[in-house]
């Protein structure tokens, strides 16, 4: 996703400095700083954004890769790919984030990935003319590839439409991706983002397995095959949202079946939403955010005040008993932050914040809202005073006290969404509380 309209990168890096200056710092444990400013954020955005894309984006792929560097072969020989799920999470972002400032400067890019990506078999054919040009490509190399060719050819037919339109063997990585589409779709009407979609949804609703306890599976590999949370609330925003953008029914029928699901298996235990049916008390932010945001979608879609009360009942357990939010106010992913929970609290913000948007939309739930902006107001003002590292990439922990102070594609994207969440409908106390159009 190229970076063009954007300042070199150590102008960036001093015009991320500059804005950092205008954050007071907390002295002590309470003090509420000044409130930052929309034009301050935004340019976090776009600088964090910037530093993203100049970081992991391969031009060749028209995606991201899992590390810093456009390494084409490393991605032929497989020890570069693109981070899936959480690319899909990026494509999402980006979508907020030109809804939330009017813009629409990424469009061009995130439709691009979709047509590169779409099926990513045709990534070998890019990678080999790529190297090719490159001139790294050797004879021995030329004869592998035909070889492979020859096998690919004899070989039986592939399952029809797998791996393509965004699907693969791990449901929650469809969700993801179902999702930003349809955020996609909502945008910008073309109805193939809609397709997409709809393809997604349907490959989940044929892993919804009854033989299982119900509910979607994580995944079609034999030993795998086991419901979870994430999966199932991704299910629910997604049956939701497209109920919404079609009214066909069988969307709204399988949203309230999957809540039913939820509920028959306990998966709120009281405090927050555990990981699967039958755990305990192992608390991840990611699954907080998506099923309250599975909530809020169902609300949405059918206007039944039960579901927004059901989600601001958990919004409240998990901002104070989960041990998820700090004193402070501040998110932390408190089972550890390694591999993919770098993304959780990111996705977490996000589900908070859609939320809050339609509480204060309704004007109800006034104090959970506030609640809500005060957790994502002190999150965005921790990591952008703790949480920023010398090349400019954020961390994976917001708060002061943070151990891990590393950075990756995951913790960019998790704090860029929390970003955008500041900076969107509700303004949560930004000194320019009106979106710009």
């Amino acid at each position: 996703m190229p970076s063009t309209g954007h300042p070199s990168f150590a102008r960036r890096l001093l015009i991320a400095a500059l804005l950092m200056s205008c954050i007071v710092a907390v002295t002590s444990r309470g003090e509420t700083p000044a409130p930052l400013s929309r034009e301050a954020v935004t340019g976090h955005i776009r600088t964090g954004i910037a530093r993203l894309n100049d970081t992991y984006w391969s031009p060749t792929l028209g995606i991201w890769l899992d590390r810093p560097g456009d390494d084409v072969r490393g991605h032929y020989e497989g020890r570069r790919n693109p981070p899936w799920w959480p690319s899909a999470n990026a494509v999402e972002m980006l979508i907020d984030f030109m809804g939330a400032t009017g813009s629409s400067e990424y469009e061009a890019a995130i439709a691009s990935l979709y047509e590169l990506q779409k099926d990513p078999r045709t990534r070998r054919a890019r990678m080999v003319a790529e190297l090719q040009r490159r001139k790294q490509w050797s004879e021995a190399d030329e004869k592998a590839w035909q070889r492979e060719l020859q096998k690919a050819a004899e070989a039986p037919a592939p399952r029809t439409g797998y791996y393509s339109d965004f699907q693969n063997e791990y449901l929650d990585d469809s969700g993801w991706w179902g999702i930003a589409w349809l955020k996609m779709y909502d945008r910008t009407k073309a109805a193939k983002y809609l397709t997409t979609a709809k393809t997604i949804h349907a490959h989940m609703a044929g892993n919804w397995k009854p033989e299982k306890g119900g509910g979607v599976v994580w995944c079609e590999d034999a030993d795998k095959q086991r419901p979870n949370a994430i999966t199932n609330s991704l299910f629910l925003i997604l049956s939701s949202r497209l109920y919404t953008t079609t009214h066909e029914p069988e969307y709204l029928g399988w949203a309230e079946k999957t809540l039913e699901w939820f509920n028959a298996r306990a998966l709120y235990d009281g405090t927050a939403i555990v990981d699967a049916p039958g755990h305990r008390g192992d608390y991840w932010s990611y699954n907080q955010g998506t099923f309250i945001a599975g909530l809020t979608a169902l609300y949405q879609a059918t206007g039944r005040t039960e579901y927004l009360d059901q989600a601001v009942k958990i919004a409240d357990s998990v901002l104070h008993r989960s041990g998820l939010v700090l004193p402070t106010g501040v998110l932390v992913e408190k089972i550890g932050t390694g591999g993919d929970a770098r993304l959780f609290k990111g996705i977490c913000v996000r589900g908070f914040a859609q939320l809050s948007d339609v509480l204060r939309a309704q004007k109800v739930h006034a104090d959970t809202a506030a609640e809500i902006d005060r957790c994502i107001r002190s999150s965005v003002e921790s990591l952008l005073q703790h949480s920023v590292a010398a090349d400019g990439l954020f961390g994976a922990e917001w708060h002061p006290e943070a151990r891990d102070r590393s950075a990756n594609f995951n913790t960019q994207v998790s704090a860029l969404a929390a970003l955008v969440s500041m900076a969107g409908e509700g303004g949560r106390g930004l000194k320019d509380g009106a979106p710009h159009r």
